[in-house]
């Protein structure tokens, strides 16, 4: 049954924003955990970027297709009970890593790792906009935004920071306790969110989504900016280590400390809030391109700061393009965010393989002017975003806020 709720339940204050954002960080520490020391696990396992590549390709993969299991199961039994539910079963493939024997069961374990992230990167979306005043949704999204960021730097340097001390498949599985306590602290200090009102069935939802040409231009927006930027970050450990600057693994999960330029993302969130997203969207794609051409210059501390940049512009847009979605439909908005995070996850997916591969062939180049075509498609469709027509919200939907 779900979970039950009333109109006296009380909103979701300070204990929520703080387990929020303990298990955003947390469960974004996963996802890109090997990005770092891939190398390492190339090296061990006697493969090349190309496949070391895909440890992440699965993950956002998984992403993808399990955000239309969780999210349309939140609907059913609660927000609360999938997410907590989420933290708990992603400690168990993260803890199994420790006792991994090959690439193969290293792969199948980042999969399943995948498929259980939606559990909160998806349904924690619909929770603010169901449990947080309308008012307070710009702040709270941008607080959440701040903690994926967060979670993206530990996941990239902790591991590199231990990896020569404890090898690179503890370093990993060392995740899994952090996961239990966010399981608990989702439990204790998260109020079940109000139901939301009936939706229509998910093949009608998704057909009218589909035929939702802005919601589709943000996701796609969103997604080639995606793709350029993990790609990049996929294989920028390759070239931090190689003759250009010969970085020792260490040193290079030190440079990912630029991810914590993306704390800045709620002023970007917020400002959207009082411009419209729409407006500032085309900004941050060409804030990538800054950074990339600052990022290809040899040297460090320039292209140190270029990956700062890179990695603020795509927080940015990230956090924008999410605060949009509830504005570009009316109804089912949970399936739109589903839809979202499908397009912008596969997309992902495929920037660590593609320009993985791209290095393998040309280096650093081949993969920047790939990495540069994205962005460029990014800016293209953010414009055309900008000129479409405003979704009129119905009467009444200011006082109570839902995602699906």
């Amino acid at each position: 049954m779900p979970d039950r709720a009333t109109a006296a339940s009380p909103r979701a204050g300070a204990g929520a924003i703080v387990a929020l954002t303990v298990a955003s960080a947390t469960m974004f520490a996963v996802p890109y955990s090997t990005q770092a020391i891939l190398p390492v696990i190339g090296t061990d396992l006697r493969v090349g970027p190309a496949v070391t590549g895909l440890t992440i390709t699965v993950v956002v993969v998984g992403i993808a297709i399990g955000a239309w299991i969780t999210g349309p199961l939140s609907d059913r039994i609660g927000r609360r009970r999938v997410m907590v539910g989420s933290c708990a079963l992603l400690a168990l493939p993260t803890a199994l890593i420790a006792a991994e024997s090959g690439v193969v069961t290293l792969l199948i374990l980042r999969g399943v790792q995948g498929l259980l992230l939606p559990g909160l990167l998806t349904v924690a979306t619909a929770y603010i906009y169901e449990a947080f005043p309308r008012a307070r949704v710009p702040t709270v999204v941008g607080i959440y935004t701040s903690a994926l960021v967060l979670g993206g730097f530990i996941g990239r340097t902790v591991p590199a920071l231990i990896v020569a001390d404890v090898g690179w498949r503890t370093s990993l599985a060392l995740l899994a306790v952090p996961l239990l306590v966010s399981a608990g602290l989702i439990r204790l200090l998260l109020p079940v969110s109000p139901p939301p009102p009936k939706a229509r069935s998910p093949l009608r939802a998704i057909r009218a989504h589909v035929r939702n040409g802005p919601l589709l231009l943000n996701a796609f927006a969103a997604g080639c900016t995606f793709f350029a930027f993990v790609g990049l970050f996929s294989i920028v450990a390759y070239r931090l280590e190689s003759s250009v600057f010969g970085l020792t693994p260490v040193q290079v999960g030190a440079v990912y400390i630029v991810w914590l330029v993306g704390a800045l993302a709620p002023f970007a969130v917020r400002l959207a809030g009082r411009r419209g997203p729409r407006m500032v969207l085309p900004v941050f794609p060409l804030i990538g391109i800054a950074g990339l051409a600052a990022a290809s210059l040899p040297f460090l501390p320039v292209a140190v700061i270029g990956l700062a940049v890179l990695a603020g512009g795509l927080f940015a847009m990230v956090g924008v393009a999410q605060l949009l979605v509830p504005q570009l439909t009316v109804r089912d908005r949970g399936s739109a965010m589903s839809l979202h995070l499908t397009i912008y996850y596969l997309l992902g997916s495929l920037g660590p393989f593609v320009l993985g591969a791209a290095w393998d062939l040309s280096g650093w180049a081949g993969a920047v002017l790939l990495a540069l075509a994205a962005l460029l498609i990014a800016f293209a469709l953010t414009l055309a975003l900008r000129r479409t027509a405003a979704v009129t919200e119905p009467a009444g939907s200011d006082a109570a806020p839902v995602l699906s």
